[in-house]
């Protein structure tokens, strides 16, 4: 068996075991996301999706949820992670924190100038919908130096996924399609077939479908009992019609992040809050088309004529007139409709379907503006509510995702170079996103707690300041707050400005008293120098024997 065949084969499998999720998905999308509804069949660009729905409760709620996960969890106006070692000795070390930070920065960088914030709303979309999620992270043809990172979102109806014994999905098989232009621009004529060349001089824009297998290099070489790449993930592209391969090659990290919303045991796909939904979705669709009809009715009612009753026809236009025989009236058929329990009723199916997609929590309310203790608490709630999703977003999504960024601007040069001490050490990432941030907030909470105690005992013992590291307490909260390392100082620097300080304080200080100490001496030899002169000394006496006859005629009397 060659290449082709194998993943022939193989694609077909997985996608035999994909088939009983594509009517729940077909079925969701058709209410949530209509626009992707292209599942089970495709439908023509262009082509209407909407003439089925008659309220798009679940789109907008749909939407406000993808749009917070986004807002929350990689902001593109916001740092949403920063860098550290798992060796946490070296992290104090100035010199590495100052590459840390620097490293992250151009990642930010790398993020902005891409496709990125575009493709993972359509991630994030997704995972809400039908709970499953898979974005492409590659350089450009051309390198990273001339055309950066790129992302794509897949549809769902591309990949098929297999999971490892660790439940990681390290197996991702994706049908596309290219046009007979687009495979030579991608592959080049060298490595397609005669049946892509033929059509790239007639019809250029005739389609031809290809498999992008990726998966363990071990699995690859065990089935086919060959050698492939030296690369732990092993990657190929095939062309159904030419039945060849026309790229072979690998990767270092696993390409395709495939983030799940939930997984029930045993499954590979995952499910959505529109899972539960759905059942209300459906009857508030149609509880609003029966209410649409019924209120038409009620407006322009259907009329009761009698039989022969009208003579002609019956005109329902303006200042029209139709002429009755006796006892012939047209009257409107009264339709007994409650529109109170029908409106009351939509409303019970929108608030569920809303409480479902946690719309009520994440949506601001309508009045002042929020204080920063309000939005933190509202921040707090929606941690306690997606906890465990955010869990699975950061093993499944987020981490691999600045894996792989990483990894491809470090081999490309991209990252100013590490320190020699750090070389092999394992580099962790640290979110600092919204919800990230207040997962942490009650330590932050707590030392001003603690600052705010401490404060009003020392009033009577100040010595009680003494139990406060300062230091640690500063360096804590700017962390939890997310400071950028480039703001606090490091310990070896701030250690060393204190010494200084220390120093000049001191030099300060004996200068001070060199100074007074020359100007006593100087006093005191001017002094002297007085004291010895003759005529300071003879008018000193006649000073002093004035001051005695002053003070004897005060005692006794002037003239006596």
């Amino acid at each position: 068996m060659n290449t082709f065949e194998y993943i022939k084969k193989r694609c077909s499998k997985l996608e035999a075991e994909r088939q009983t999720w594509e009517d729940h998905w077909q079925d969701i999308l058709d209410y949530v996301m209509p626009r992707k509804a292209d599942v089970t069949f495709v439908r023509s660009k262009g082509e209407k999706r909407t003439e089925v729905l008659y309220d798009s409760t679940a789109i907008t709620a749909n939407n406000l949820l993808a749009a917070s996960l986004q807002g929350t969890l990689t902001s593109a106006s916001l740092p949403w992670f920063h860098l550290k070692l798992r060796d946490t000795t070296l992290n104090e070390d100035r010199e590495i924190q100052l590459w840390l930070e620097d490293s992250a920065k151009r990642m930010y960088e790398t993020f902005n100038e891409s496709n990125f914030n575009t493709e993972v709303h359509e991630l994030y979309l997704d995972l809400v919908s039908i709970g499953t999620g898979a974005i492409f992270v590659e350089e450009g043809n051309k390198g990273f130096d001339k055309e950066g990172i790129h992302f794509n979102c897949l549809h769902i109806a591309e990949y098929f996924i297999q999971e490892n014994i660790n439940g990681k999905v390290d197996t991702l098989y994706r049908k596309y399609k290219l046009t007979a232009r687009q495979a030579i621009q991608e592959f080049g004529e060298e490595n397609i077939g005669e049946k892509i060349l033929e059509a790239s001089k007639e019809k250029p824009d005739k389609q031809f479908n290809f498999i992008h297998a990726v998966e363990p290099t071990e699995d690859y070489e065990r089935a086919l009992g060959e050698t492939g790449t030296k690369l732990p993930v092993h990657s190929c592209h095939v062309c159904v019609e030419d039945k060849m391969k026309v790229r072979t090659g690998g990767y270092n990290e696993f390409p395709y992040l495939v983030p799940r919303w939930s997984k029930a045991t045993g499954e590979i796909f995952g499910r959505s809050p529109s899972y539960n939904a759905l059942p209300d979705i459906k009857t508030l669709n149609k509880a609003v088309e029966i209410g649409l009809k019924a209120w038409a009715k009620a407006i322009d009612p259907p009329l009761l004529v009698q039989d022969d009753g009208v003579i002609g026809r019956v005109r329902m236009t303006p200042a029209g007139i139709t002429v009755v025989r006796n006892d012939g009236a047209i009257k409107p058929l009264q339709i007994g409709s409650n529109w109170q329990i029908t409106d009351m009723k939509e409303n019970q199916l929108r608030t569920a379907i809303r409480q479902a997609y946690y719309s009520d929590q994440l949506q601001l309310q309508e009045g002042p503006q929020m204080t920063a203790t309000e939005v933190q608490v509202r921040y707090e709630l929606m941690q306690r509510l997606l906890g465990p999703t955010l869990g699975r977003f950061q093993s499944e999504f987020l981490n691999p995702l600045i894996e792989r960024v990483f990894g491809i601007m470090y081999r490309a040069g991209a990252l100013m170079q590490e320190p020699e001490i750090i070389k092999g050490t394992k580099i962790d990432v640290e979110y600092l996103g919204p919800l990230a941030r207040s997962q942490r907030m009650e330590e932050s909470v707590a030392i001003e707690r603690l600052y705010s105690l401490a404060m009003n005992i020392a009033q009577i013992d100040p010595a009680i300041m003494d139990n406060i590291d300062h230091d640690e307490a500063v360096r804590l909260r700017g962390k939890l707050l997310g400071v950028p390392k480039t703001v606090l100082r490091g310990k070896d620097d701030v250690e060393g400005l204190r010494a200084m300080r220390a120093e000049q304080a001191q030099m300060a200080q004996m200068a001070q008293e060199q100074q007074a100490l020359g100007k006593a001496q100087k006093d005191q030899a001017q002094a002297a120098k007085i004291l010895a002169d003759p005529n300071v000394s003879s008018g000193l006496e006649d000073t002093v024997q004035e001051m005695g006859m002053e003070n004897l005629q005060n005692e006794y009397g002037q003239g006596s």
